[in-house]
């Protein structure tokens, strides 16, 4: 069902590009007839929505309030167009998943997986983000659920499930901490590192760990992403601070070992599954949350 006129699926689709000529393309409609739905709506509405500039479209004060009406309106549709699929007992439907990076080699193939058995006419929409971007991108409504990494207390946010990874060291099986059950900062202290730099959350959190323990790091290379660090470790090139959830399937496959650091208030690495409180889960939606948060408790330490 298309709920929108003309104009606003014209206007929607020149706001995210920035351009008439790049929403002519994504519509194959010609730009002179987007541009003339543009200008009679601003003409009704009597108020500018674009700034016409030489590098592109604008949106104007007036134009981002349409904007964000138009993406809730788009967002509400949907959600009756669930509840009604709902009613109708119909097996088929999306849902969309937000997740960091962190999970596209473990739990969501996993996921994936599960409801391919289960409800083959389902469809996983995976939206992989920036852990920041996550829970602004889940409340402006451009997601079902989320998967987020230490998210920040919020009243907007309703949280599933809760899981906590432990922070340690990776290495290759055959190195000299491998034989330990669980190490301390200064055990790590003497062996070459790859350390974390940002955007990576565990940076901030590897730079406070050494500082407090007043050690300086025998740093072989540093990288900002995590499986670059793992395949620097998996070459032999030194040992790296990670979260056991970072290198799950490594440590699975015996290609690396994990070992948890002990100590004092040490930090451990949160994964939530949450949604936002001010939508009404569709059944289809309440089934994938289930299956994400059994597969969860099944990983629990």
């Amino acid at each position: 069902m298309q709920p929108f006129s003309r104009f606003l699926v014209y206007f929607l689709a020149v706001a995210r590009h920035k351009s008439i000529r790049k929403a002519a393309e994504e519509l194959r409609i010609a730009g002179s007839a987007i541009n003339r739905h543009i200008l009679l709506g601003e003409k009704q509405l009597q108020t500018p929505l674009f700034e016409r500039l030489p590098s592109g479209m604008r949106l104007t004060a007036a134009g981002e309030l349409l904007y964000g009406c138009a993406r809730r309106w788009g967002k509400d549709l949907d959600d009756l167009n669930r509840q009604i699929d709902d009613l109708k007992g119909i097996r088929r439907g999306q849902v969309d998943l937000l997740a960091p990076e962190a999970l596209s080699r473990t739990f969501l193939p996993e996921l994936v997986n599960r409801i391919k058995h289960s409800h083959p006419g389902v469809i996983l929409d995976m939206n992989i983000r920036d852990n920041r971007q996550i829970c602004p991108t889940l409340l402006s409504g451009e997601g079902d659920l989320a998967l987020v990494l230490d998210p920040e207390e919020t009243r907007d946010l309703v949280i599933i499930r809760r899981m906590s990874f432990p922070l340690g060291f990776a290495c290759r099986p055959d190195h000299a901490l491998a034989r330990h059950g669980a190490v301390t900062l200064a055990q790590c202290a003497t062996y070459p590192m790859i350390a974390p730099e940002q955007p990576l959350a565990l940076a901030a959190m590897f730079t406070c760990l050494m500082e407090a323990g007043r050690i300086v790091p025998a740093v072989a290379a540093r990288a900002n992403n995590v499986q670059m660090i793992i395949s620097l470790v998996t070459t032999g090139i030194g040992i790296c601070f990670l979260s056991s959830l970072d290198v799950m399937s490594e440590v699975a496959r015996g290609d690396l070992a994990f070992v948890p650091l002990v100590g004092t208030d040490m930090p451990h690495l949160t994964l939530a599954l949450v949604h936002d409180r001010t939508r009404q889960l569709s059944r289809l939606t309440h089934l994938v949350g289930t299956l994400m948060g059994d597969i969860m408790a099944r990983h629990a330490i």
